[in-house]
């Protein structure tokens, strides 16, 4: 496994954010998420709406034959050899 090296002030804040409770260590990782690239300002209603129709849309290309589907198991199946 490859050993990280960090500055004695990144070790710190680390040891501490390892020390929070669990939601305020996701809390501090969607910040630092967001201090890498920051997520569109989007309503969840906008963001459900898309999602409701590119379901619609690639439902509508499998009833036409236009996609294939696959079972959980080939997928699952796919992965694990992925991560062989």
């Amino acid at each position: 496994m490859n050993e990280v090296f960090m500055l004695p002030a990144t070790e710190l804040i680390e040891s501490e954010a390892l020390s929070l409770p669990v939601s305020e260590r996701a809390e501090l990782i969607v910040h630092l998420l967001d201090s890498l690239e920051p997520r569109p300002k989007i309503a969840p209603a906008q963001v459900e709406k898309a999602w409701v129709h590119e379901a619609n849309r690639r439902y509508q290309s499998y009833q036409q034959g236009e996609e294939e589907s696959y079972s959980a198991d080939e997928v699952f199946a796919d992965l694990r050899a992925d991560d062989d």
